[in-house]
């Protein structure tokens, strides 16, 4: 196991039952990581925790189950996945079998994911130590959750598909897609969009939607299940735009080839923005612009111009949805952004929605930090 020490004075965090442990924050180091578990302890050696080790060279060294003196082992661990499990059958809607099974610190269990894809339940492993206990961390799964197939990846590793399927099929709020699990980003969707996309969907009756860095495309689809009258996917990967076409043909949609297009979405953007379009609804999406925080600013800069542009193309009385998934960038930050964009763009919005992940997406609410997503909707004029 190894043991980490912290240094006088740093140990609050984790007395306060935040589960991550900085680099930063530790004095001495002893024993090894070769079982994936970690311990921390106090300046005076008080047990304070246990977990997963983090990894060499990151900065969270550690990721916390238990605080105190409880024991972090097997029955702890399906116990959570069991807790995990009656969550989901309070709250995954009708029609939908694609949602996330276990969400890391929101589920007590730092360092695993899993999302139920229909059939098949992908498991990913975060955290350097979560991986070395794979074998006993997928045992405990297949006790809690019985998949009928289950696809195991590790973050950071390639995936060579295991002999396994390496797309799944699901059903969201009745519609169909499917999870590219081989290269897909996340585990082969974003399932913290759903809700937001049933939003968009009982807004969309008559309207033209915009759908910025779309992936595969499951804002349009769904506004086109609410009656759109014309979407249009913009992203930079042919392969997430085959695979969107394929969505709107799977849901009875049409799949014409002008509302595809393959660019650089901020070009894109000015294009339209020198041709003054003008759309109902224009969803903005964009990948995690922030990873760590020197990433911060660069990733305030990227947000505020990306949504400028993005706030001329509403038309008057027009929605913007305007999500970040950088975690590092807080809500408060994102709507600060917003504001400057706004102000830049000359435009005037109002605040009519403040959302996030659905409820399958849990928050710690000792690591506020994990709560990534933030989606504002917002109307024009």
């Amino acid at each position: 196991m190894l043991t980490l020490t912290l240094a006088l004075g740093r140990d609050h965090s984790v007395r306060r039952r935040h589960p991550w442990v900085f680099s930063g924050a530790v004095r001495a180091t002893a024993g090894d990581a070769g079982d994936g578990r970690a311990e921390v302890r106090s300046a005076a050696g008080e047990l304070l925790g246990q977990g997963v080790s983090g990894g060499a060279g990151r900065s969270i060294v550690a990721r916390l189950w238990t605080f105190g003196a409880e024991p972090f082992d097997g029955e702890l661990i399906r116990a959570r996945f069991r807790t995990a499990l009656e969550l989901r059958r309070s709250f995954v809607p009708a029609g939908t079998t694609g949602y996330r099974l276990l969400h890391s610190e929101g589920d007590h269990v730092p360092g695993v994911v899993a999302d139920r894809y229909g059939e098949t339940d992908v498991l990913l492993l975060t955290a350097e130590g979560a991986a070395l206990r794979r074998a006993e961390i997928e045992a405990a799964y297949r006790e809690a959750f019985s998949p009928s197939s289950l696809h195991v990846r590790i973050e950071g590793e390639r995936n060579e598909g295991r002999g396994e399927a390496v797309e799944a099929p699901f059903v969201e709020h009745g519609l169909r897609f499917v999870a590219d699990l081989s290269s897909g980003q996340k585990t082969g969707f974003f399932l913290d969009q759903r809700e937001n996309r049933r939003r968009v969907r009982e807004g969309s009756a008559g309207k033209t939607l915009l759908n910025l860095f779309s992936y595969s495309g499951g804002f349009s689809v769904s506004a086109l299940a609410g009656g759109a009258t014309r979407a249009v996917d913009v992203d930079a990967s042919e392969s997430a735009l085959a695979l969107a076409g394929r969505h709107r043909r799977d849901n009875g949609f049409p799949d014409r080839a002008e509302d595809f297009v393959r660019a650089d979405v901020f070009e894109d953007l000015r294009l339209r923005v020198a041709a003054r379009e003008g759309w109902d609804v224009v969803v903005c999406d964009p990948p995690a612009f922030a990873r760590k925080k020197s990433d911060v600013d660069r990733a305030a800069r990227g947000y505020k111009d990306v949504l400028r542009l993005a706030m001329t193309l509403v038309a008057p009385g027009g929605t913007l949805l305007a999500c970040s998934c950088s975690g590092l960038v807080s809500a408060e930050l994102f709507q600060q952004i917003l504001f400057a964009a706004a102000l830049d763009s000359g435009t005037t919005f109002s605040i009519i929605e403040k959302a996030g992940a659905g409820p399958d997406h849990p928050v710690s609410i000792y690591c506020p930090e994990s709560e990534y997503l933030k989606a504002f909707f917002l109307r024009k004029g």
